[in-house]
């Protein structure tokens, strides 16, 4: 006989349910009292665990990207094109797994300055910049432009391409090695071929 698994602490219900209306209704109307509601719980118990709506919202967003993600990000010694695979991977993934949020989430961000990034997505961010930077001294990047514009450079069409497609009804396949070709193309640095 199998039993039935334990209900979510309601913690978790509350941050999982805040994170959907957030993707469905944005920051404005995601109310504390519709939060409570789909995490099964009184408005009096949402706020005996979060003083003020803007404290759950950042603890929910501190949940994105979400397990694993970063782990699949490469490191520094990772060699340029298969770290660039990684990252290609592991931001399509992404995008995917986090259809309907993003788009909203990206939006609210803008408006609601107040809530702050993601902490997941900065450190994504960082891991990048020390993957990108790594390539620059080893010579198989260029070292003219600043690793942070490598990493926007890299993963911003990414989320415009996924962004616009939603938004023009789009499904565009995505071919990886024509991406990271076009990416490359002038990028390169003199060492290429010791560590492509």
């Amino acid at each position: 006989m199998r039993l039935p698994s334990p209900p979510a602490p309601v913690r978790a219900r509350l941050l999982h349910a805040a994170l959907e209306l957030l993707a469905e209704r944005g920051y404005r109307g995601a109310t504390t009292r519709e939060i409570a509601r789909r995490a099964g719980v009184s408005e009096v118990t949402l706020f005996r665990h979060f003083r003020r709506k803007e404290d759950l919202m950042r603890e929910a967003l501190a949940l994105l990207p979400g397990p694993g993600f970063l782990e699949g990000l490469p490191g520094p010694e990772t060699p340029l094109e298969e770290g660039l695979r990684a990252v290609l991977s592991a931001y399509s993934g992404l995008l995917e797994r986090q259809r309907a949020l993003l788009p909203k989430l990206l939006a609210e961000l803008l408006r609601h300055p107040n809530l702050g990034a993601p902490p997941g997505l900065l450190a994504a961010k960082e891991r990048l910049v020390a993957f990108f930077r790594a390539k620059q001294e080893e010579g198989a990047l260029r070292p003219d432009e600043p690793p942070e514009e490598l990493v926007l450079a890299f993963v911003g069409p990414l989320f415009a391409r996924f962004l616009l497609g939603q938004a023009l009804g789009l499904s565009l396949p995505l071919d990886p090695e024509a991406y990271l070709g076009g990416y490359l193309e002038g990028r390169y640095g003199p060492r290429r071929g010791a560590h492509a």
